[in-house]
């Protein structure tokens, strides 16, 4: 198959042989080993460019750090702290062209509050004074502002008067409080964006990707420079080995970078500091918070938020170093008892006990190792590497900057070589790939679409095929007018009404047919997220009809389909340390 002929190519399981045979039979611009947000970003730049490309990814696409962020598309306030002034800059101006351009059905607008307090008591808490006193606030809050050309969704705001502060944040806790600074920022999907960036990349031709597919070994042209990988097919049953040749090579692999870095060497100093960070989520009935918070903890003043996403409240991070094996990286009870300290002072009257905790998850930051600074102050820029022998490493860096590190990537360091290699000539333009994205669409384009006007759809499940799947809801929604069945909830439980569980059947469909999940856990955790805004107790009913769906689609045995779902609920379980009961599985 020639790379030309990729554009016509369903994202699916079911031409995983035919792409297969593709990797294999062509020579590559480009070949990116890790399909996260940065490989995602580097392959986007390169086709944009005329380059073809492949994107190879060891498990699945945003597997990493690239689906366990804190899902914003910011710039990063607190880093105005730390002089990063330039970060701040490119960061915001990106978050502005994803939210007004590029996705502007991921990307929403999020008033933020940060509150600052008087030490105190507080009930039993001894509450220490804000290290954010609001004249550090305001100039912090002007420059966020300034830096992005005053191009923010709505104007920042410092607010005295505790008063006004109690009836726009009732369950504050209000008895230290002297004032509060508003500011916006946006909050994103970071999986989606990496899937909806991969589909971008694929329909502009001369471009595939694929998950499961892990690099082994780097191989080298007689002068000993890299000209390709060999990889193991892990979907395969023999895990058939491939070679995929390339022009250049580049490692966008997050926390696993340093064992890219050392295939081939005899030794390799490590780069990547790994720091772990969690995420615990309620329903906002149980913590009800009218915007997204930005607090200290009153334990050790670290940043961190707190986060609503319609009917749930996501809150994190922490900021810890890590050691150990990526993929046994889970939140537990230390790291949830770290975020609820906090939260329990100063919103006294909310309910975050083990039994309103709807689920977890924890992640990885592939920090570039600078030593002797603390974890939380090690730099979010990014590094780029390239190798004596040609292997580049597009390291660190934020999700909300995946455009702009790739653009430095290929204009600051692949140009440079690209007639040494043989690559053809391609525009330094700079920019080239601030575009609108095919799936994206205005919220007044979608509410005047036939497909929406016509839904008898519940609005709130209309809303989220908007925010999730952009044009691709639309698609959705023309699917269940033609068989009504597809428009059944998968959970549909007095315990989750419509408002926390939206998701329906026909989105399992859409996604296993363009998105290229080959597991049930890569429907769940990554394409719809359902894996932690519902309690382990109804994940069972989650995953059965899931599985049975996914098997229709993809030619599953009830073997494979029991074992899919066995595989999916021992990561929740993994990521539960609240639940101590066995989940119940229907029968099927």
């Amino acid at each position: 198959m020639s790379r030309d002929a990729f554009r016509t190519v369903e994202f699916c399981q079911t031409q995983r042989g035919q792409i297969i045979q593709g990797l294999r039979n062509n020579l590559w611009d480009v070949v990116v080993i890790g399909g996260g947000v940065t490989g995602a970003g580097v392959a986007l730049e390169a086709a944009a460019r005329g380059l073809s490309v492949a994107i190879l990814e060891a498990r699945d696409f945003a597997s990493g750090t690239s689906s366990l962020s804190s899902k914003l598309a910011h710039g990063g306030i607190r880093y105005i702290a730390q002089f990063e002034l330039g970060l701040v800059r490119e960061a915001t101006t990106e978050r502005n062209w994803l939210r007004d351009k590029g996705l502007p059905h991921l990307t929403r607008a999020q008033q933020f509050i940060v509150p600052a307090f008087r030490a105190g008591k507080v009930g039993d808490r001894e509450l220490p004074k804000s290290k954010d006193g609001l004249g550090k606030m305001r100039f912090a809050t002007f420059l966020y502002d300034l830096l992005c050309g005053f191009k923010n969704y709505g104007k920042r705001q410092i607010i005295k008067d505790v008063e006004k502060i109690k009836e726009m944040e009732p369950a504050l806790e209000a008895t230290r409080l002297k004032g509060a600074a508003f500011y916006y920022d946006c909050n994103i999907d970071d999986a989606r964006l990496v899937v909806e960036t991969l589909k971008e990349v694929m329909q502009k031709g001369q471009a595939i990707a694929l998950n499961y597919l892990k690099v082994v070994e780097l191989s080298y042209d007689s002068s000993g420079r890299v000209n390709g990988v060999h990889a193991i097919d892990r979907a395969s049953l023999k895990e058939e080995k491939i070679f995929v040749r390339g022009r250049v090579v580049v490692n966008t692999t997050g926390v696993w970078a340093d064992d890219i870095l050392s295939l081939n060497q005899d030794s390799q100093p490590k780069v990547i500091r790994p720091t772990k960070g969690v995420h615990i989520t309620f329903h906002r009935s149980d913590l009800p918070v009218n915007r997204a918070f930005g607090l200290r903890s009153i334990d050790d003043g670290r940043f961190f938020f707190v986060l609503p996403r319609n009917d749930w409240v996501v809150v994190g991070t922490t900021d810890t170093d890590f050691s150990g094996d990526p993929t046994e990286c889970f939140c537990d009870r230390e790291d949830a008892d770290y975020l609820c300290n906090t939260i329990s002072a100063l919103f006294p009257d909310a309910k975050i006990r083990d039994a309103q905790l709807q689920g977890s998850y924890a992640g990885l930051r592939p920090l570039v190792a600078e030593p002797g600074k603390p974890e939380s102050k090690v730099s979010r820029k990014h590094v780029i590497l390239e190798r004596d022998d040609g292997l580049f490493s597009l390291l660190g860096g934020k999700l909300t900057t995946f455009r702009k590190m790739a653009e430095d990537l290929l204009l600051k360091h692949i140009r440079k070589i690209r007639k040494d290699v043989g690559l053809p000539k391609f525009s330094s333009q700079k920019n080239l790939t601030k575009i609108v994205y095919t799936i994206a669409i205005t919220k007044e384009e979608w509410q005047e679409a036939p497909e929406v006007t016509c839904s008898k759809l519940h609005p709130r499940i209309i809303h989220h095929l908007f925010e999730q799947y952009g044009r691709g809801g639309l698609e959705i929604l023309q699917r269940v007018q033609q068989e009504p069945e597809l428009g059944k909830r998968i959970l549909d439980d007095p315990a989750y009404p419509v408002e926390v569980s939206p998701w329906i059947i026909c989105e399992v469909d859409y996604v296993v047919r363009h998105e290229a999940p080959l597991h049930l856990e890569d429907v769940l955790c990554r394409r719809m997220e359902i894996s932690w805004l519902v309690r382990p107790d109804y994940q069972g009913q989650i995953a059965v009809k899931t599985a049975l769906r996914m098997g229709k689609i993809l030619g599953w045995s009830k073997a494979r389909i029991r074992k899919e779902i066995r595989t999916y609920l021992q990561t929740i379980k993994n990521n539960s340390f609240f639940f101590k009961g066995k989940i119940p599985i229907p029968d099927f």
